[in-house]
């Protein structure tokens, strides 16, 4: 009896979620520093081990970058880990930093989830 293929979207369904942390949604204007040029962009969702940045360049995978919140006067090193249609995924470098962000802009944030 040959095997049955389900289509891509049904196994999708049920494959399971590999991030460590949730990520919430924020809205937040935040600076990426990337070899001393400053780009203005938006955080769009934040957990406690990285952020999705939009209204950024297209910065190459595993590119360095800071990112700099000047609400609360904080930089944070990082590194681009993935390109997506809205913007690029940063990963925060050191260990609690991204906590101290996320739970920030989570309390600072009126966007819904």
């Amino acid at each position: 009896m040959p095997a049955l293929s389900l289509p891509s979207w049904i196994t999708a369904l049920f494959k399971p979620n590999r991030r460590l942390y949730d990520r919430h949604a924020v809205h937040y204007g935040v600076r990426l520093s990337v070899q001393g040029t400053a780009h203005d962009c938006r955080m769009r969702d934040v957990s406690p081990s990285g952020a999705l940045l939009v209204d950024v360049p297209a910065l190459p995978v595993g590119t360095p970058v800071m990112l700099e919140i000047p609400q609360i006067a904080l930089a944070a090193e990082a590194r681009v880990v993935r390109h997506v249609d809205a913007g690029i995924g940063i990963a925060f470098s050191k260990d609690g930093v991204g906590a101290i962000i996320a739970g920030w802009a989570r309390g600072q944030s009126g966007a819904s989830e």
